[in-house]
């Protein structure tokens, strides 16, 4: 939860620095728990630099669900040299990195375990459930931030969330008032990632992809921007290009049809994680 929330604020190329939370717990929920539960907070803090400035904490009576609340992180930066998701420009390169699908195939995976097993094998459970640690993006803005440190090369980032790497681009486009142009086969999707979401009927280029940065950069300075990720061991991917707002949002697959891109209306996901748990999957 608090790599997520980090995620927005990597986008502006600054790493969060001050945070507080308010947590309204189930009674079910000890003061022990609290304990485990805060000490993995003040970890996670502590390895993305955070100080923790306040917050509110209290039990309720009437709250039957999981831990609940709500966590504000902010940074102070020099205004002009923040990245904003409405800054790209035309003939910016679309770039993107790691994968599609990595959290909602990953918490498809942990809560239904056997399931997966099942039909996909014990060492892509395994490797799905490692992909959880790969929900943060700051690695990938701290890496853009040096990049601009000499000269803007990248001119605005976007993360993926619901929607995926699909709706994450069409919310990029607008956001910056440009069309673009995308060639769906370039979108890159790991191997385990792709199985699962096959299995459970969906696709994971359209579902929620936290852990993936959408980046536009120069088109002369696109081959920098994916040497550096690498040698960070992040893989990066080249998906398109902006381009002016009449030339609309397109999607080119390999066949060279193409279509509009489109606003996605609901996340599949949600229906389908629903569905299983009705069902009783485990």
């Amino acid at each position: 939860s608090l790599h997520l929330a980090a995620n927005d604020i990597a986008t502006t190329g600054l790493s969060p620095q001050y945070g507080q939370f308010v947590l309204n717990l189930p009674s079910a929920v000890s003061n022990s728990d609290l304990e485990h539960y805060w000490s993995c907070m003040s970890e996670f803090a502590q390895e993305i630099g955070l100080h923790i400035t306040g917050g509110h904490t209290g039990w309720d009576a009437a709250n039957n669900t999981t831990i609940a609340g709500g966590g504000t992180l902010f940074s102070i930066g020099e205004k002009e040299k923040l990245l904003l998701s409405s800054q790209a420009q035309v003939n910016d390169v679309l770039l993107m990195t790691k994968s599609a699908g990595i959290i909602s195939t990953s918490i498809l995976a942990m809560s239904f375990p056997n399931y997966v097993e099942r039909h996909l094998g014990l060492d892509v459970l395994n490797k799905l459930r490692e992909n959880i640690w790969e929900i943060s993006v700051l690695p990938e803005s701290e890496i853009v931030r040096k990049i601009n440190k000499e000269s803007s090369q990248v001119h605005a980032m976007h993360d993926v969330t619901e929607g995926g790497v699909m709706g994450a681009i069409y919310e990029f486009a607008t956001a910056s008032d440009l069309g673009v142009k995308v060639f769906s086969e370039q979108i890159h999707v790991e191997q385990e990632i792709a199985l699962t979401a096959n299995l459970f009927d969906l696709d994971a280029r359209e579902i929620i992809g936290a852990g993936c940065m959408l980046i536009a950069c120069q088109a002369d300075a696109k081959n920098e921007v994916i040497n550096q990720l690498a040698r960070s061991n992040i893989a990066c991917t080249e998906l398109g290009y902006f381009c002016a707002k009449n030339e609309g949002k397109t999607v080119m697959n390999s066949n060279k049809e193409i279509k509009n891109l489109q606003a996605p209306a609901q996340d599949p996901y949600w229906q389908e994680f629903t569905k299983c748990l009705q069902d009783g999957l485990s």
